[in-house]
């Protein structure tokens, strides 16, 4: 049984890097995947799958069982999420907010502390690269998210950082902030 003090605590969990949370992958899966569909919404859903959509579902759920997870546990629930892969280190591949300000408030916690522990990396549009501007997320070249995105790039912007490339059949600018882990 909880006590109060623990209801009332923030909790970060680290669901596929400490065993002690993977029980929360499934505890906690519905909010994750509410959460994601809610934040990925306004920009044709989650992979540009079609919001609501079966297919943006099946891939919500995927991701969650084979990603590595950190989540802002407070109150009994999940206020933010960010879902990583092994990819040249820790690229973020999903985030999002439970809308409230407190989530938002965690989101950026959890990006700052990606940021400074120079822990993960990953490809930005809209808000999280306004975020990530603000915070000073070191940005990576066009050229070098070329190489490690592992997706063809249509094009590159002449500001040598933002480029063009498809998700779900649509054309995307996007930029890539962080801390990739490269081998010379």
């Amino acid at each position: 049984m909880q006590t109060f003090k623990d209801y009332l605590e923030e909790h970060v969990l680290s669901i596929g890097l400490n065993p002690d949370h993977e029980q929360y992958r499934e505890k906690h899966r519905q909010e994750i995947h509410d959460i994601l569909r809610s934040s990925y919404k306004s920009i044709d859903g989650y992979g540009a799958l079609g919001s609501g959509s079966e297919e943006e579902s099946k891939a919500i759920h995927d991701d969650i069982s084979k990603s590595i997870i950190k989540a802002t546990k407070r109150d009994g629930k999940i206020t933010t999420v960010n879902l990583y892969r092994d990819q040249y280190g820790r690229k973020s591949i999903a985030s999002g907010t439970d809308g409230t300000p407190q989530g938002k408030t965690d989101f950026k916690k959890n990006k700052i502390d990606d940021n400074e522990q120079k822990r993960a990396w990953g490809e930005t549009s809209g808000a999280t690269e306004h975020i990530a501007n603000k915070l000073g997320v070191p940005k990576i070249p066009a050229d070098t998210a070329e190489k490690i995105i592992n997706k063809p790039i249509l094009s590159k912007d002449a500001d040598g950082h933002h480029y063009t490339r498809l998700i779900g059949g649509e054309k995307h600018t996007k930029a890539a902030y962080g801390h990739p882990k490269i081998k010379n």
